[in-house]
This record gives structure tokens, sequence and C-alpha cells, in this order.
């Protein structure tokens, strides 16, 4: 019963160190991971050394392919730059399946024993050290725990019906290559696959040949296990998880085949493995497989990456939500550069006002394809929030007389959050007014609409700046009188009078708003 017992835990061991690792690893994956990506994005080489380390600190395929979607997203990174770091990291993601390879359980031991020392000092309250602590931790108790399971290994062999279950699943390739998807569904790792993999192999459970359709089933797995994650994504985000499948599938597709059809090549590369080799020589041979796996389906998706990307952009177009939420005209390394960057700020600025009277569009138009009012207002703050930290960044550096006019951007953008939030309220609450097209209400809308097309057109040039700063004049004095007759007419419902009633309320405060913006506007022009 302690033996089982010790399996169990020893399972349990195992899967909290990769659950831990995971998450220590998560804080190594900040701004300036993402920027030293950005930055070495370029050539093939960097980049793909890029991907090897992404791959190496998150140890996990859909936690690399994450990251690449943000990096994507955010604008750090331009989708095609983005495909080789998204390719190679899973070459990266191999290491945790060497380092299976040696004396684990000693490993562990002395994980565990560096991790308390430091406990027993002080050392982990250091910022600098303290997460290389957790990362000790982490793989303090997963190897532990894979040596408790290799210690009750004997129980799997001396038990009739697992043994003959697993000696038929190694004699059956199918059955074997599907347990190997199985697994790595459930386990949602490639690595823990193949380590379990290993595991069995070297306890003398199964033979080398069902280890290594074992890893090409787990391989194959990790893609389609990421293809569900991201099962409700569209866009840049479904290429990029479709890119990281197709870099999966390449590399079970091209040496499956190979394997099962040349075993007499394998043999020769590995030595004779699973023959005459001990078990510390089988386990680093697994995972030299799986490495030449991951280059292997690298190197495929890098051959044929544009025709690949074409192919994904058809069947994942960017949508127009999309579009709208990415930045177009700044990038990172603009940061370096104030002149420039103050410029392609304001572009991107402009970009929002051009596009403020399409929030009216709905409440005019009774027929027309319009983009939902929340999708575009959940896409324009996540724009002006991006803008926002380009901003930031930027702040950071060292500014001379350019200073004045970051500051000016930055007052300009704030102004133009507020707005973007008063014109969702503004159309939320008159979309719930009766014929809101008629009368007052319609007045209201048309005449808010004038305005934000003058203030688009003023954004480019200065044409039309007297007859906006007449019309975007005080009209407290007209807007009280509009309420105080709403709230002494009877003859409408009740509903539909607060809702007029909040509207001119908006409709006043959009004005106000729109009269701050319009100088912050002149100053950076």
């Amino acid at each position: 019963m302690f033996e089982y017992a010790s399996a169990i835990a020893g399972l349990g061991l195992f899967l909290s160190g990769l659950h831990f690792l995971s998450a220590s690893m998560k804080p190594l994956v900040g701004k300036r991971m993402r920027l030293v990506l950005s930055r070495t994005s370029g050539a093939y080489i960097t980049s793909a050394l890029s991907g090897v380390m992404l791959g190496a600190i998150t140890q996990s395929t859909s936690g690399a392919t994450f990251v690449c979607m943000g990096l994507v997203n955010s604008g750090a990174i331009q989708f095609k730059k983005v495909l080789n770091i998204l390719a190679w990291s899973s070459v990266g993601g191999s290491l945790l399946v060497f380092l299976v390879a040696i004396d684990i359980r000693l490993a562990g031991l002395i994980f565990i024993g560096i991790v308390g020392v430091s406990h027993l000092f002080n050392v982990d309250r250091i910022d600098q050290v303290k997460y290389l602590v957790a990362i000790l931790f982490a793989l303090g108790i997963m190897f532990l725990g894979l040596g408790m399971i290799k210690e009750s290994s004997h129980l799997l062999r001396e038990s009739q019906w697992i043994r003959d279950f697993i000696e038929f699943s190694a004699e059956t390739t199918t059955i074997c290559f599907l347990i190997g998807i199985l697994f790595t569904l459930i386990t949602q790792s490639a690595s823990t696959s193949t380590i379990i993999g290993i595991t069995l192999v070297i306890s003398g459970i199964i033979p080398f040949y069902a280890a290594i359709i074992l890893v090409l089933g787990s391989n194959l797995g990790s893609g389609l296990s990421l293809l569900f994650l991201t099962s409700h994504l569209n866009g840049t985000q479904k290429q990029i998880s479709c890119y990281q499948f197709l870099t999966k599938l390449s590399g079970v597709l091209i040496l499956m085949p190979l394997f099962i059809l040349l075993p007499g090549i394998f043999e020769i590369f590995f030595g004779g493995a699973g023959s005459m080799a001990s078990k510390s020589e089988i386990a680093f041979q697994v995972s030299i497989f799986y490495l030449v796996l991951q280059v292997t389906g690298a190197f495929a998706v890098s051959i044929f990456q544009s025709k690949i990307a074409t192919v994904l952009k058809d069947l994942f177009p960017d949508s127009e939500h999309d579009s709208l939420s990415k930045t177009k005209y700044i990038y990172p390394e603009a940061v370096d550069n104030p002149d420039i960057a103050i410029n392609l700020i304001k572009k991107e600025q402009d970009r929002l006002i051009f596009t403020l009277s399409l929030y009216l569009e709905p409440l005019r138009e009774n027929e027309g394809d319009f983009m939902p009012v929340k999708d575009r207002y959940e896409a324009n703050i996540k724009l002006a929030n991006e803008i926002k930290q380009f901003i930031d960044d930027l702040s950071h550096h060292e500014l001379g007389k350019e200073m004045s006019s970051i500051l000016e951007l930055q007052s300009r953008n704030e102004a133009i959050i507020s707005l973007l939030n008063s014109l969702y309220t503004f159309t939320s609450t008159v979309s719930e007014t009766e014929n809101y097209k008629e009368g007052l209400s319609g007045s209201i809308i048309e005449s808010l609409h004038l305005i934000l097309s003058l203030m688009e057109e003023t954004a480019e040039s200065d044409e039309n700046i007297d007859m906006l700063i007449d019309l975007t004049s005080d009209k407290s004095q007209l807007m009280d009188t509009i309420r105080n007759s709403l709230l002494s007419d009877t003859s409408s419902n009740v509903a539909n009078r607060k809702s007029m009633f909040v509207s001119t309320r908006v409709f006043e405060r959009i004005i106000w708003q729109l009269r701050q913006m319009l100088g912050s506007t002149q100053q950076v022009l």
C-alpha cells in the first residue's frame, strides 16, 4: 500500500512542480524580455535564438504562443517576424526533457537543499534571487516526484493487466501514437508526456520503439491542445496558433514515416538504442529524438513561411475590431528617436479622431453594415491605452525640448479617452429612448455628428477651426432650458424623459471635452 501511495505522491509532486515551474517562469517574460524579443526579431538566426530562449524560459508551447500573440497585438513585433520566434520556441522547450537524462533524484535533492539554505539566510528576499529560488524549488519537487515514480515502476511491471495493456499498446503503433496524443491533451505539455515515456522505457515497461512513437504522438497532441485552447480566437491570434500547430504537425509528418519505414537509419543514428544501451543512454537518446523532432518542424515551416502566412491570412483574416485596436504607426524602437516618436503618436491619435463620428452612424441610419458601438469602443480604448503606454515609455528617456510636446500629446490622449467614454455613454443612453431619430434627440444626434465631422477635418488642417470653436462654445444655458422643459413635460413617459435628461447632460460634457481637445489639437499642430 505504501508503494502505491508513493507512486501517486510522486505523480502529484511532478505535476505540482510543473505547475510551479510555469508560474515562476512568468515574471521572467516581462517587459525586458518582450523588448529583447522585439529587438532580435529581424534576422533569421537572431529570431530563432530568441525563440529558443523564450521556449527555455516558458517550458510550454501554449505559454510561448501566447507571449508571441501579445507581442503582435501590442505592435512590438510584426506578424511575419514573430513566426521564426514561434517556430523555434519548441526547441527551447526540450530543455526540460534533457534534464530527465541525468540522475534526477539527486538533482532534486540538491535543488531543495539550495532552496532551504536560501530561506535560512533570507537570500530569497532579494529581488534578483527570489525568482531563481522559486524555479529551483519547482524543479526540485518535480525531479523528486519523477524519482518516486521510477522507484515505484516495478508495480506496473508486476501488475499483469497493466503489463498486458502496455505491451499491447507498445506493439500497436496506432494505439501507442494515440496514447501519446491523449497524454498531452490531459497534461497540456508534450515535454511532460515525453518525460513519462522516458520513465517507462528506462524502467523496462515499454521498448525504445514505443517510446519514440509516444513522443511523436505527444508532439502532435501539443499542437492539437493549442488549437483547442485558442478555438475562440480569430484573426492574427488564430493565425499564430495555427502556425504553431503546423510546426508540430510538420515534424511528425516528416519523421514518423521515416522511423516506421526506415528504422535502420535511426538505429545507426542512435547507436542501437534499446538493445545494448544503458538506462541513462536510452533516456538521452529519447531526449535527442525529441529535440530533432522540434528542429525538423521549425525548419520545415521556415522553408514555406511566406506561403503558410498568406494561406493563414486568407483563412483567418483580421476582423475590423482587430484592425482598429492595433497600432498602425508607432513601434517600440521609435522611443529612441523622440522627433519621430512624436509624429507617430500624433498619427495614431488622429486615427482615433477620424472615427469619432462613426459612433453615431447606427443612430442616424436604419440600414447599413455598422460595427457594434460596444465593439468599436473596446477597440478604440485598447488602441488609446497602447498609445498611452508608448508615451509613458518615451517619457522615461532623456528628453530636451521635446518634453513639452510629449506632455501635450499625453494630455491630448487623456482627452481622447475621456471623449470615447462619453460617446459610448451617449449612444447607449440615446438608443434607449423611443423614436430617438425624431424630435429633440434626433436634433442632438445630428448636431453632434456635424461637430465630430468638423473635428475630424480640423485634425488635418485648421480650415474650419473658427466654425468649430463657435459650435463648441458654452451650451450650458441652452441645455438647462431643455432639461427644465423635460421636467415640466408630463405628456411623455418617465423612462423617455429620464433618458433624454441624461443624454443632454452627456451631450453637454462631450461639447466641453471637444472644446478642451480642440485646444490640445491646436497646440500639437
